[in-house]
């Protein structure tokens, strides 16, 4: 199943009630108790990928069956940054893969989870887009900046075998897994000050023992590339 209910209530419902503050998690001491580390235009970017076994212990909602890396970022500045989730890329061989925003992978999570008929085929949805980067500019209407990572095309669809009819999830299991990504998940915010969280990749499909990745911040000052080694299994 792509998410375990009966954790839900019990793991999600009371850090729910409990969280007051800002997204996101403590960040460590420093940038070198991370797996890889860079600094550039005084800003240290500091990130490891999260072996499947820690996922499961950290998230109620299940990642790993979901078809997610995991990665914890942590960002040391000396100065005011401005942070996005949509300012990272990873990067796995010929892949190039964007972060997923908490509300698109519950919403993901429980179509795959949806009643199906017994004749009907699996649909997977995965993300699928075309990379560039926005340098500049505000929405007129919203008053937000425009600056980022962009894509040109929103989602691929891909049919499988036919699947006998499961249980159904509820717009409260959907609402539960986002609530629970979106609190754990790298603030985005204007911050001169440590903070850290974590972003959700789709799976590369590359394997390897000595796989490793290639992770980008796109900053207002300049990109920080870092090379991230594969999670353990």
């Amino acid at each position: 199943m792509p998410f375990r209910c009966a954790l839900l209530s019990a793991a999600i419902l009371v850090p729910l009630a409990s969280a007051a503050g800002d997204p996101g998690i403590r960040p460590r001491a420093s940038g070198s108790d991370y797996a890889t580390h860079e600094t550039s235009g005084g800003v240290t970017i500091a990130a490891s990928a999260i072996a499947p076994e820690q996922v499961r212990k950290l998230f109620a909602t299940d990642l790993n069956s979901g078809g997610y890396l995991v990665v914890e970022i942590a960002v040391y500045p000396e100065k005011e940054v401005d942070l996005s989730a949509g300012d990272f890329l990873l990067r796995s061989g010929s892949e190039t893969l964007r972060p997923v925003s908490g509300g698109a992978i519950a919403s993901i999570l429980q179509e795959k989870n949806a009643p199906r008929r017994g004749n009907a085929r699996d649909v997977t949805v995965y993300p699928s887009a075309t990379i560039g980067y926005e340098s500049g500019g505000y929405d007129p209407v919203t008053g937000r900046r425009t600056r980022g990572v962009y894509t040109g095309a929103g989602v691929g669809v891909a049919v499988g075998d036919p699947q006998p009819s499961g249980p159904a999830s509820t717009d409260h299991d959907r609402f539960a897994m986002q609530q629970e990504l979106e609190n754990k998940a790298l603030p985005e915010s204007q911050t001169s000050q440590p903070v850290a969280g974590y972003l959700y990749f789709p799976k590369p499909s590359g394997k390897g023992k000595n796989a490793s990745y290639e992770l980008t911040w796109y900053g207002a000052a300049g990109q920080v590339k870092l090379r991230l080694p594969a999670p353990t299994k």
